[in-house]
């Protein structure tokens, strides 16, 4: 199972401190985290920042994303053997319910709902876990959410599974967020209100059906 986030517990672990004081970095700011019910959550990438700025040898960053690369060795292995299921998996994460509606229509109108699994999330936070846990083939982001927004759970979906598509979805087009999108290797960005029809054909590409 790929890692989205990291616990307190296997942070200070890492770094042979106690977790009160990885709890006084992320209050000081020192590190990015995400309160995910009553838990505090530190993303993979994060981690392998500090693991880099503290000095630590190479073979402690590679452990950082070890989880991520066997699972998608392992992935290509079940795709040899035939294994891998042929039905897609997709998420929509939005906290608008009249935009995950028309998803959820725009799937259960066409044969999509025939060849694609779809879960909705309307909190970022649910989702990444759910992403966390289970390689989707397709993402669809609002690019401003409250919690972790857009940007950043894309980020966090390309440090896990570097090939899976990301859609982003947004009020407008916004010059300073192009180089971010590119860095980011977005499949696309679409424009609200969103056509369903734009969509839909938008969700073919991506899975290449």
């Amino acid at each position: 199972m790929s890692k989205l986030f990291y616990s307190t517990s296997e942070v200070a672990s890492l770094f042979k401190v106690n977790r009160v004081t990885i709890y006084r970095w992320v209050k000081d700011g020192k590190i990015k985290a995400y309160e995910i019910g009553k838990n505090i959550k530190i993303p993979v990438s994060e981690v392998g920042r500090l693991v880099k700025e503290f000095g630590f040898s190479g073979s402690a960053v590679q452990d950082i994303y070890s989880d991520s690369y066997d699972d998608q060795r392992n992935e290509s292995v079940r795709s040899i053997n035939g294994e891998h299921s042929s039905v897609k998996s997709v998420v929509a994460v939005c906290d608008q319910n009249g935009v995950l509606r028309l998803i959820e229509e725009i799937f259960e109108r066409s044969d999509l709902s025939e060849k694609c699994k779809l879960l909705t999330f309307s909190d970022s936070l649910e989702a990444a876990i759910q992403i966390g846990g289970e390689k989707p083939d397709l993402v669809l982001l609002d690019m401003k959410m409250s919690g972790l927004d857009g940007i950043d759970l894309a980020t966090q979906v390309k440090s896990a599974y570097h090939d899976v598509k990301i859609v982003l979805m947004s009020e407008g087009r916004q010059d300073g967020s192009i180089d971010q999108l590119e860095r980011l290797d977005v499949f696309d960005w679409l424009v609200k209100p969103i056509d369903s029809m734009n969509l839909y054909s938008t969700i073919l590409n991506a899975l290449k059906m």
